[in-house]
């Protein structure tokens, strides 16, 4: 189930971003939708340079605040690292009680 999850997860980040790429280069270049959804797909599949594209096609495109564009791109870094942070303090934790 929690695959499932993760999955549509993925999905939607990934829609997400080729649909920002998409909105800042029609925005910016003022290139025609079909023409930049075609140019997007290869731009988002990169994964720091899909996310920056992304960043600025969300700010460009959406008018999205800087801050909330770098959140939308980057909230899964975050969740990760947290995470991570919890998995490590509990093998800390786990190996001064032994």
């Amino acid at each position: 189930m929690m695959q499932i999850a993760a999955f549509l997860v993925f999905l939607a980040m990934g829609v997400t971003n080729l649909l920002a790429v998409q909105a800042g280069l029609t925005a910016v270049l003022g290139v025609p939708v079909l023409l930049a959804l075609v140019v997007a797909v290869p731009v988002f599949y990169f994964r720091f340079v899909g996310s920056a594209a992304g960043i600025v096609g969300a700010i460009v495109g959406w008018q999205m605040s800087a801050p909330m564009a770098v959140l939308l791109f980057c909230w899964p870094v975050l969740v990760y690292g947290f995470l991570r942070g919890g998995a490590e303090a509990r093998t800390f934790l786990a190996r001064r009680a032994a």
